[in-house]
C-alpha cells in the first residue's frame, strides 16, 4: 500500500507540460522600423510555476518585411522574457506580423498575436547622408574661417 501511495504521489508531483493558457505573448504597441536589418522585440509571459523553454516564430502578412528566423528562450516561472525575431525590410509601408509561441516539440502555446509595424528603412540612409553633409559643411566653413584669419594676420 505504501508503494502504491508513493507512486501516486510521485505521479501527482511530476511536472506537467505548459498548457496554452499558461504561456502567452503580451501584446505590444506599434513598432516603427527604420533599419533594413533588425530584430523585433516580442514579450512572452510564463504563468506557470516552472521555467519553460519556448520558440517564438512569426510570419509577415506582406512582402515588405521578411522574418528570417525564430527565437528560442528560457522563461523563468511567473515572469516574462523578451524574445527578438530577426527581420529584413524589403520595402516601405505598413506590415503586420503574426507571432506565436511553440514548445520545442512543435506544439503551439497560446494564440497568435498580430504585431503592427511601420517600415521606413530609407530613413536610416537619409539620416546618415544628412549627418555627413552637415559635417562636411562644418569642415568647409572652418577651413574658410581659418584661411581668412591667417590672411588678416599677414596684412
Amino acid at each position: 500500500m505504501r508503494r502504491f501511495l508513493a507512486l501516486v504521489l510521485a505521479l501527482v508531483m511530476l511536472p506537467m507540460p505548459a498548457s496554452a493558457a499558461d504561456v502567452e505573448i503580451v501584446p505590444g504597441s506599434n513598432i516603427n522600423l527604420v533599419a533594413r536589418d533588425t530584430r523585433i522585440p516580442v514579450t512572452v509571459k510564463n504563468n506557470t510555476d516552472e521555467a519553460v523553454t519556448v520558440v517564438v516564430k512569426g510570419v509577415a502578412t506582406s512582402f515588405r518585411l521578411e522574418v528570417l528566423d525564430s527565437a528560442e528562450g528560457l522563461i523563468p516561472p511567473q515572469s516574462s522574457a523578451l524574445a527578438e525575431l530577426p527581420v529584413t525590410a524589403i520595402a516601405n509601408g505598413p506590415v503586420q506580423i503574426a507571432v506565436w509561441v511553440e514548445e520545442k516539440s512543435g506544439e503551439r502555446l497560446g494564440e497568435d498575436v498580430i504585431v503592427d509595424i511601420n517600415v521606413a528603412y530609407e530613413v536610416e540612409i537619409f539620416l546618415l547622408v544628412s549627418l555627413a553633409v552637415a559635417m562636411f559643411a562644418l569642415i568647409i566653413v572652418g577651413v574658410i574661417r581659418t584661411a581668412i584669419k591667417l590672411g588678416r594676420r599677414r596684412e
